[in-house]
């Protein structure tokens, strides 16, 4: 595969973005308040330390794929075990995007409409899209960045006249460091999905310079969520803040402007709808790249339906019983489960520089 220097940068912007954008920020104004900029800090910064980690492990044998040569660090059966954890990972992680789009569109254009037939349809496109495999994905995402650059910048043109920066004194004099410490790594879970890079070795040249481009990523989408954070507040307050769903549909919806700027949600659905398949289908796609390495096959393409069907499955479970849906979704629990998954490269990272430098002495 061909590519730009920058388009992994592009790619991880697009694919983080479908989440944090949308999710982080109404949960962090819920449980932290005013000092949700420390959980966004830390947890950022965090995730740059899973970031290394990753891609050491890539650079161990950077014309290999990780799935192939994994075994020959920890282990034939520890690295099944870790294949078959990751792979339950993209499918439940994939039946979460499934069901937040069933409690969008169902809630607020698809009323009456059965979850199930939304669920099918939105399955289908993440089936197809899965199947076409990460090139093809890589470049959607390509035109998705700059449709995602101008969007946050109208929204940001939105939010502006109605901040209060009165309250920015009260950002930097509220502190908790028990909850700080919490949700910084509930944010790190949301800022540490690089497992997935380990998926792109070796379709992508991965190189030394790459880890400086992929740093700046997580930086950039660091500030654009910092950004995104502190103006909601400001525009809602942390009480208004944390019972919106959606703050920045929400935003644009009350704007009283009637030009462009105050019309702007059918880009902002789009975008986002746009960015949650590219992420459910990236999902779907590492899962069946675990389940023909477990297997030790090639036909990719065929476990594709069955996986895609998986996570139907639990999302319309989901979709029986909404309170488990979103006591599970902001769950600290899963939050850490999340963490031992994302840590995945650590473990081989640590088993690697052990391995290698015995041999060495030897």
């Amino acid at each position: 595969m061909r590519t730009s220097k920058w388009q992994l940068f592009r790619f991880f912007i697009i694919f983080f973005n479908s989440q944090t954008t949308i999710f982080l920020i109404p949960n962090l104004i819920a449980t932290s308040s005013y000092q949700g900029w420390i959980a966004l800090l830390v947890g950022s910064l965090l995730g740059l330390i899973l970031l290394w980690f990753t891609f050491h492990v890539g650079m161990l044998r950077p014309n290999q794929a990780w799935a192939s040569f994994g075994k020959d660090i920890i282990g034939k059966w520890p690295h099944k075990f870790m294949l078959l954890l990751l792979l339950c990972w993209c499918v439940y992680y994939a039946s979460t995007d499934i069901e937040n789009f069933v409690l969008f569109f169902g809630s607020n254009y698809l009323r009456g409409t059965p979850p199930l037939f939304i669920q099918c349809v939105i399955g289908l496109v993440i089936m197809y899209t899965a199947s076409l495999g990460f090139t093809t994905m890589a470049y959607m995402a390509d035109g998705l960045f700059i449709i995602f650059f101008i969007t946050m910048i109208i929204l940001f043109n939105l939010f502006l006249p109605n901040a209060d920066f009165n309250m920015l004194p009260a950002f930097i004099h509220y502190h908790d460091p028990g909850i700080a410490l919490k949700d910084s790594i509930v944010a790190m879970s949301w800022f540490g999905e690089w497992i997935v890079l380990l998926f792109v070795v070796p379709d992508l040249k991965l190189e030394a310079k790459m880890l400086k481009r992929l740093v700046f990523t997580g930086i950039f989408l660091m500030v654009t969520v910092f950004i995104g954070w502190s103006l909601t507040m400001m525009s809602f307050g942390p009480h208004l803040g944390q019972e919106l769903q959606y703050p920045f549909l929400e935003l644009v919806r009350s704007s009283k402007q009637e030009n462009l700027l105050g019309n702007s949600d059918p880009l902002i659905i789009g975008l986002w709808s746009s960015s949650m398949f590219i992420h459910s289908s990236f999902l779907i796609y590492i899962a069946s790249r675990c389940v023909s390495s477990l297997f030790n096959t090639k036909a990719r393409k065929m476990y594709i339906p069955f996986l895609t069907l998986a996570s139907i499955t639990i999302a319309f479970l989901y979709s029986r019983h909404i309170g488990s849906y979103y006591k599970h979704y902001n769950s600290y629990a899963i939050a850490v489960i999340w963490l031992i998954v994302e840590s995945i490269p650590i473990y081989y990272a640590i088993t690697a520089f052990f391995r290698y430098r015995n041999k060495t002495a030897k």
